[in-house]
């Protein structure tokens, strides 16, 4: 087993006893259901406390952050990540994948879109990341495919309610909420962070989701 830390930001008036991770989602621009977002790497991290200082100021409240720890199978992959392997990791980061699975990616999404889902007229084929930064409710679609359904941890430039800047953020799809194992609060330590599931979770409850034995491979449009 692998380890991977996220943060979040927590924003208050008043100095919480007890905090229920499933509620301390990071805020987004846009909301996205189904799965709980954290900043992910070290490099936004800083950006982000910065951020959601000066936020918490213009607000005139307090503000605090909560490290959790996510549990993964399969060491991250090592190496640039291309479809035909994405059934050999839990962990997938979309700033460490081939170009070509942008339109990978594309497919994967339109496919769980209806047909007059406007935001399928949004995505990029060959540069799918702004899309979900602008909306992260694609990225719940993205993780419901049945190519990544088996992740624990998508990681993904997005932008938040209190940046902005993209922050890369790591999701955690309910299905996999068991995956976090801890959770704690950075400032003040006291202050009890417990990891009952959301209620969507449990009703999303499902034995653990099968590695596809091979991701299926997007149709490409033929050159012209």
């Amino acid at each position: 087993m692998h380890q991977i830390e996220l943060s979040t930001v927590v924003f208050y008036e008043h100095r919480p006893n007890k905090l229920k991770l499933h509620e301390c989602s990071l805020p987004l621009a846009h909301p996205m259901h189904g799965a709980f977002v954290g900043v992910y790497g070290t490099r936004s991290k800083p950006d982000a406390f910065v951020a959601a200082r000066a936020h918490a100021d213009r607000l005139r409240q307090q503000y605090t952050v909560v490290d959790l720890v996510v549990e993964i199978e399969h060491r991250p992959n090592p190496t640039v990540m291309r479809a035909g392997d994405l059934g050999q990791y839990d962990f997938f980061s979309m700033l460490r994948m081939a170009s070509a699975m942008n339109r990978d990616l594309a497919e994967w999404i339109r496919a769980g879109l209806t047909p007059d889902d406007p935001r399928a007229s949004h995505i990029d084929d060959d540069l799918v990341g702004p899309s979900l930064a602008r909306d992260p409710s694609l990225l719940t679609v993205l993780a419901d495919s049945p190519a990544c359904r088996h992740l624990r941890l998508i990681a993904c430039p997005v932008m938040t309610a209190f940046s902005d800047r993209a922050l890369n953020v790591g999701i955690v799809p309910y299905r996999h909420w068991s995956a976090i194992k801890k959770a704690t609060c950075r400032f003040d330590p006291t202050v009890q962070v417990t990891l009952e599931p959301p209620p969507s979770a449990l009703l999303e409850a499902s034995p653990a989701s099968p590695v596809p034995a091979a991701v299926p491979r997007a149709i490409k449009p033929k050159a012209r």
